[in-house]
């Protein structure tokens, strides 16, 4: 009986199948980097290939105070062709939150709002009422996500909050 394997290397796909070989392909031509990346920069990049669910950093990125710092961590996402800056990532947060001044600024045809039963507890303890959910595409870096996030009527110092993967 001839076993097949469960896994197939990332080299040995593309070489034994014409449309991997192609999607590969594509994705490379459309791909850029800055004509003077570094090779260790380059196999950050490439790692990211294999590193699903996880962001990293290069050693010029982190904070002065190091590794275990506890400032905020934001970063710039795109959704439906709007680059969207300041997205705060909290992976103490249990919700995905979408400030109303940023739902207004998405003139997002496709993307509905949906009545939401959710309550949520602010720091200080108080509840807060949702005005509804959304489910959007954002796209961070090169992978695509497509998020629910709680609409609220709130003013924070962030443009939306990504909770703990």
């Amino acid at each position: 009986m001839n076993k097949t394997p469960a896994q197939i290397s990332l080299l040995s796909l593309p070489l034994n199948s014409e449309a991997h070989r192609n999607l590969l392909l594509k994705v490379l031509q459309e791909a850029h980097v800055a004509h003077d990346i570094t090779a260790e920069r380059f196999g950050s990049l490439v790692n990211n290939i294999t590193s699903r669910g996880h962001l990293t950093f290069f050693e010029d990125e982190i904070p002065v105070e190091g590794r275990s710092h506890n400032q905020p961590l934001h970063i710039s996402v795109n959704c439906g062709g709007y680059m969207i800056a300041l997205v705060l990532i909290d992976n103490g947060s249990s919700l995905n939150v979408l400030p109303k001044a940023t739902f207004d600024k998405l003139t997002l045809v496709d993307a509905q709002l949906r009545a939401s039963s959710v309550v949520v507890r602010a720091f200080d303890g108080s509840k807060r009422e949702v005005m509804g959910e959304i489910s959007l595409p954002i796209l961070i870096g090169l992978a695509l996500f497509n998020i629910n996030f709680q609409v609220m009527d709130i003013q924070p110092a962030y443009s939306c909050l990504l909770r703990r993967p």
